[in-house]
């Protein structure tokens, strides 16, 4: 699952893109290479688990803002519905509960994004400090002048060809260097047979 950036993550990118360009200007290769520093990220081993964390923390908060929503609708609808039987006293309090769960709501989510985008600005930080000395080094081995970020906004690419797109190279070499703890650990060992009991037969 690729993670969906908003713009204050992509901000987060930028100095990774600076500090790529700086360490590989030295280079005396004419040759060029294009990386997606952002699918390369959420396609890393520890980017997918850190991805699956972050659905399983946000999740119950979604959750609770999908609910306050139906709320809402719930209410719209019986207003919708009843009006025409409701009491003046019955319509007021219903639209004082359902202008109540809206305050509610639009508080819950702007936290809910705020914290959503800081955590996705975590997790390209993170992983990302550790990808650009992944990138040098592999422009170094395989003797590249310039990479460039086809995911930064403003790069100015028409076509590139598939030959010269070291994403999937450099994420692999960067599961090589910086194995998650999931698959570093390995699969779990099933529990040993049980012996069987002993035989009375002589």
């Amino acid at each position: 699952m690729l993670v969906s950036l908003t713009v204050a993550v992509r901000r987060a990118c930028l100095p990774l893109v600076f500090f790529l360009t700086a360490t590989l200007h030295a280079q005396s290769s004419a040759k060029i290479a294009i990386i997606n520093l952002r699918l390369a990220i959420a396609s890393t081993a520890e980017g997918k688990q850190a991805l699956a964390e972050f659905d399983t923390r946000f999740a119950p908060r979604q959750k609770e803002i999908d609910e306050i929503n139906r709320k809402i609708d719930d209410i719209a609808k019986q207003f919708q519905e009843k009006q025409s039987s409701w009491s003046n006293e019955q319509k007021a309090k219903a639209q004082l509960e359902g202008q109540r769960l809206s305050r509610i709501l639009n508080r819950k989510q702007a936290e809910y994004q705020d914290d959503r985008n800081t955590a996705k600005e975590d997790i390209i930080q993170t992983i990302g400090s550790k990808l650009v000395p992944v990138v040098d080094r592999y422009a170094r081995e395989n003797n590249l002048g310039t990479v460039m970020d086809s995911s930064a906004p403003g790069t100015p690419l028409i076509f590139v060809a598939p030959t010269i797109d070291i994403t999937e190279a450099v994420t692999k070499l960067y599961d090589q260097t910086h194995p998650s703890k999931t698959a570093a650990a390995g699969p779990a060992k099933s529990a040993p047979p049980a012996a069987k009991p002993a035989s009375n037969k002589p």
